[in-house]
């Protein structure tokens, strides 16, 4: 048997050893069967018993998930028996059928590509992700076009399944049985819907490995660590050995994370700081505050338009808003208006491709240009309100006039609540997001006029640097230490703080813990991250003193390079918390 050593994405952390289970796919077919005008009425039939054949499926399996593993799970069947009741969607393969006399298969098929194509031309990774939950709804259509076959029943040893994708709801079923020891997949990012249900179950992943099924069988050995993000095929003994100890530090290091999240969030020296939560979903509240967060930083709201093919109502906007504001209560809940549009193009907005979408109609400006869109977003936010720890944040503000054109909208929005006699509450906070260097830049004309800020360094870094940290040729250069980060961070901090106004940073430098440790230096109080660092972050920010972490940003911040202010603040702070880092170290 051949030892091989695979690198992909780690989407879930941990270490498994075990044998392969490949899983099967669904091949949708490349031959137009035609029919006669006489059999169109027969095939139409047989789509619709299809279609109510994978209604009871996912009804049944949604059923199953909920009581194995809980009900913020299941949410991803509410998704997709919302695809299945699309009238547009079912419409077009019936259109298929009549129109070119051909058998369902060829419309699943046609229509399936159609989507596919659709959400590949997304350039940010979250939402083409999406693309999985279209597939898998109409996979089952497509196999339950047939009579439908007993499930194969699978023996109980522990597996690691390795497919070339893994659907949602089939992840949702697989991972919920207790055999399963590990995922690892061809394809996929850290949001898919299996990374994310991994992570909350604490099974290891590796995606991304583009060609692992052609690389094993069932019964391999295989060694997965999502943690570096590495499968290792038919392992020799010794590496064997050397991975299961790593597997037993790993398992320490978690259980000690584990405890940090309920202990006080607080430096040795008694300085308080809040570690909050990115979310996408009402679903992930629960599961963050066990990981310790104190809120919810940021609630991507776009989330929202990928449950459904159509465009959400008001009606389940609120719903998803108030389900938020009410896990979450009585900690605040920041819910971000659709950061949608350029690269984060969805099929049923039909937004116009731009040349460079990354400075095109995205964000604020979008929604700005579709005010019908951010009124109904608007009026679900304010009725989500009512517990009173509801926060609206706005991203990507270039320049004040935005923001006194969403003020004037808010305030017609909040007379209607009223006229309606629609109870909100009235003095709901507004916050913007500082992104963009403009915004950064006049950040003491920007603070005036919100309640509070929030800083997204992702997208900050990327543009200040001129630096796209996806494209490899470049991303070196992608560096968040970098001597002008660090000013305008320092900068929009210490204006906002004069101005008596609250300050969050919800991009990855709060996760990071080097960078952590310098946000704290400039006086941050608030990190909102993926809730799986938060017990990494705690743990950091507990073993340091305020005042002497701020001492040492300030003579770090005199230095030239990246570089010599990342050795300068490991070295320092090691000699005087040498626990600080120790967290990190598992390999």
């Amino acid at each position: 048997m051949e030892y091989l050593r695979l690198r992909g994405i780690g989407a879930s952390p941990g270490i498994s050893i075990g044998e392969v289970l490949l899983t099967e796919r669904v091949i949708f077919s490349s031959r137009k069967d035609g029919i006669s005008p006489g059999q169109l009425d027969t095939e139409i039939a047989r789509l619709e018993k299809a279609i109510e054949r994978t209604r009871r499926q996912l009804t049944d399996i949604k059923d199953k998930v909920r009581e194995k593993i809980g009900e913020e799970h299941s949410f991803i069947f509410d998704a997709h028996l919302l695809i299945l009741k699309d009238s547009s969607l079912f419409a077009s393969l019936k259109k298929i059928i009549t129109e070119e006399k051909t058998r369902a298969e060829w419309a699943i098929s046609q229509i399936h590509e159609q989507y596919m194509s659709k959400f590949e031309s997304i350039a940010d990774e979250y939402f083409r992700e999406r693309k999985f939950d279209v597939s898998d709804v109409l996979s089952r259509v497509y196999k339950n076009l047939e009579p439908v076959e007993q499930e194969k029943t699978h023996d109980d040893k522990e597996k690691i399944l390795v497919g070339h994708d893994l659907l949602p709801s089939e992840a949702a079923l697989r991972l919920s049985q207790e055999n399963v020891l590990a995922v690892a997949l061809d394809m996929g990012g850290q949001t898919s819907h299996t990374a994310i249900l991994a992570r909350s179950l604490n099974i290891p992943a590796v995606v991304g490995l583009r060609n692992i099924t052609k690389r094993v069988k069932n019964g391999d050995i295989l060694i997965v660590d999502g943690t570096d993000g590495e499968v290792l095929i038919n392992p020799p003994p010794a590496i064997e050995k050397e991975f299961i100890s790593k597997r037993q530090r790993y398992e320490n290091y978690r259980k000690e994370l584990r405890k940090t999240a309920k202990l006080k969030s607080l430096t040795l020296d008694g300085e308080r700081f809040y570690p909050m939560a990115n979310i996408e979903m009402p679903e992930e509240v629960k599961p963050a505050f066990s990981l310790g967060a104190e809120g919810i930083g940021l609630y991507r709201s776009e989330f929202i338009y990928l449950r459904s093919t159509s465009l959400p109502s008001e009606e389940e906007h609120y719903h998803a808003y108030y389900r938020c504001a009410k896990e979450a209560h009585p900690a605040h809940v920041y819910i971000r208006t659709m950061d949608i549009g350029g690269e984060k193009n969805l099929p049923q907005l039909k937004i116009e491709k731009e040349p460079n979408p990354a400075l095109g109609l995205r964000g604020i400006r979008f929604s700005l240009h579709e005010k019908a869109l951010l009124r109904v977003q608007l009026r679900a936010i304010l009725r989500a309100s009512v517990l009173k720890n509801v926060r609206i944040l706005i991203p990507m503000i270039t320049e004040y006039e935005e923001i006194k054109e969403v003020k004037i909208l808010f305030q017609e929005v909040k007379e209607e609540l009223k006229s309606q006699k629609v109870k909100f509450d009235t003095h709901i906070p507004l916050g913007v997001m500082i992104e963009v260097p403009a915004a950064a830049t006049i950040t003491d004309v920007l603070v005036r006029e919100v309640d509070y800020l929030s800083i997204g360094t992702n997208d900050l870094i990327q543009y200040y640097l001129a630096v796209d940290r996806s494209n490899e040729l470049v991303s070196y250069l992608f560096k968040p230490l970098h001597p002008s980060i660090l000013r305008i961070l320092k900068f929009i901090i210490e204006t906002s703080q004069a101005a008596g106004k609250e300050i969050t940073v919800c991009g990855e430098m709060a996760a990071d813990p080097l960078s952590a440790l310098v946000l704290l230096g400039f006086g941050l109080r608030k990190f909102s991250m993926n809730p799986i660092f938060i017990p990494r972050i705690k743990e950091v920010l507990r073993s340091v003193e305020f005042k002497p972490i701020q001492r040492i940003v300030r003579k770090a911040m005199q230095l030239k390079s990246a570089q010599e202010i990342e050795e300068y603040i490991i070295e320092r702070v090691l000699v005087k918390y040498p626990k600080a880092f120790l967290m990190g170290q598992i390999n």
